[in-house]
Order: structure tokens, then sequence, then C-alpha cells
């Protein structure tokens, strides 16, 4: 192959065209000819050069594009996002009310449970009564954290939900037995309340989450 064919083949190639010769003969000859390997290191600048740019600036479209959506389509604002394009679902007045009852409730477990930690007695009736009261503070700590945190509650509900029952149930053995007195367990009832709003605020939570949109005749319902 002859230097004037093979450019004229590395050219057409580069256009898309039929080089009019095989690979294996193109390689050949770019294996003997620097020449030739040095054209076509620089067509193939050449042709680069001129086929790419930078793109050309482009107006932000996404607020007249959302503001002429339905307001089923528009996505709510994922946690930890910020800008335009984003529109945050409404938040029921009945959540702030049941994070102020998680506070209160968590406070108050905490008042309780912070004495017995730090009783100076000795004896096996004063541990246990420590490690107890080190279960109650990680409860009202638990309940204290989904106040804060709202979307957390989901993932404390179901710990929270087991040992409350499990000690409740301790409780009214105890206390059908006639080992405990009444009085002594009714702090029991705080855990309950706890459960109970917390399992509230999921629910609630969950009524704020958008629905799904799923096409037509598919015969399925929002998740």
């Amino acid at each position: 192959m002859r230097c004037e064919s093979c450019r004229e083949a590395l050219s057409a190639r580069l256009d898309g065209e039929d080089p009019g010769a095989t690979v294996g003969d193109l390689d050949a000859h770019l294996a003997t000819c620097a020449a030739c390997r040095r054209y076509c290191l620089d067509v193939t600048d050449v042709h680069r050069t001129v086929r790419v740019r930078s793109a050309e600036p482009v107006p932000d479209l996404t607020r007249r594009i959302l503001d002429a959506a339905p307001a089923e389509l528009v996505p709510s604002r994922p946690a930890g996002t910020a800008g335009p394009g984003w529109v945050d679902p409404p938040v029921p007045a009945a959540v702030g009310w049941l994070r102020y009852g998680l506070v209160v409730i968590g406070l108050t477990m905490l008042a309780l449970a912070l004495p017995s930690l730090v009783l100076h007695d000795s004896g096996v009736s004063i541990h246990l009564t420590r490690e107890l009261s080190a279960w109650d503070a990680a409860f009202a700590a638990g309940l204290l954290f989904a106040a804060w945190q709202p979307a957390r509650a989901r993932g404390l509900l179901p710990m929270a939900a087991v040992l409350a029952g499990a000690q409740v149930l301790g409780s009214v053995i105890d206390v059908a037995s006639g080992r405990s007195p009444i009085l002594n367990e009714s702090h029991h009832v705080l855990e309950l309340a706890g459960v109970l709003v917390l399992w509230l605020l999921c629910r609630t939570l969950e009524r704020t989450r958008p629905a799904r949109n799923l096409p037509a005749g598919t015969g399925l319902r929002p998740a």
C-alpha cells in the first residue's frame, strides 16, 4: 500500500466512509511507515477538535416545568437535599404534638431511672435494679431520639414494643403472684405510653408520604 492510499483510507474511515482497504492492510502499512503513523495521529486530533466542543449554556427550566406539572407528579424532597425542584410535603400538626409527647415521656423516664443508677448500696438486688434502670434510661434515650429525628421512629418501634411488652408482662406476673405491689409497677405505664405515641407518630408520618404514580390499567394500588 502506498502512503497516499493509506492516508486517503484513514481520512475516509474517520468520516464514516468506506476506506477502500482492510484494517489489516492499514495496520501493516502503519507498522512500517513512520510518516503515515504521524499523519494518523494528527488527523485524529484534528477530527476530535472539530467534532468535540463545549456544550452551550442552557437555561434552567426546572421551576417552570414543575409549576406546570400536576401536584401529584411533583416529587417530594428527599432528606438531606435542598434547592429548587423539590417540594416538601405538608406536615400534619399532630406530628408536633406527638414529638412533644415523646419528649415528656422520655424525660420523665430518664428522671426516674437516673437515681437508681447512682445508688451506692451493695448486693445482688441493687445490681439488678441498676440493670433495669439502665434499660429504662436506654428506652428514654430512644424516645428522645425519635422526637428529634421522627423519620427514625419506625426503626425504633419494634424494639420498644418488645421491651415494653416484656416488662409489662413480667410486672403482671409479679403482681398476680403477690411478689410485688401494683404501685411499684405503675411506672411501666410510661413505657406503654411511649410505645403508643411512637406508633401514632409512625402512622401519621406514613400518611404524609406521597403516593407512587403507577401506570393506568395495571390494577395496582400505591404502596
